[in-house]
């Protein structure tokens, strides 16, 4: 199954769902933690829901520093993801250092 990218408006809130699988994790010293989506997403579709300052393609974003409970457990099931070869869901609303940011995440079977 190839990947899925949407960005709908929700109650007057924008956000963007990707589906498909992990690529990457990456987490730096700077408590920056990045899934890399499988192919790049269309950024015209992020900006149509009203985002602006989106430049990464590439992938979403958490900064570890905001909740560091629920940054552990993302990175954690990033990385169990990425080994398992399983199929994602996340969604993101609003942006970090100009990556879309995460705010859920999902395992598919």
């Amino acid at each position: 199954m190839a990947q899925t990218f949407t960005c709908a408006v929700s109650k007057g809130i924008p956000y963007c769902e990707y589906k498909g699988k992990v690529r990457q994790a990456y987490m730096n010293d700077d408590n920056l933690v990045l899934m890399y989506f499988e192919e790049y997403i269309d950024l015209s579709v992020v900006s149509a829901a009203g985002y602006s300052g989106v430049s990464g393609t590439y992938a979403a974003a958490y900064l570890h520093t905001e909740n560091p409970a629920f940054a552990e457990a993302l990175y954690s099931t990033i990385l169990t993801a990425l080994a398992a070869d399983k199929e994602v869901a996340i969604q993101m609303r609003g942006s970090q250092g100009g990556l879309l940011k995460i705010d859920r995440f999902w395992i598919q079977q």
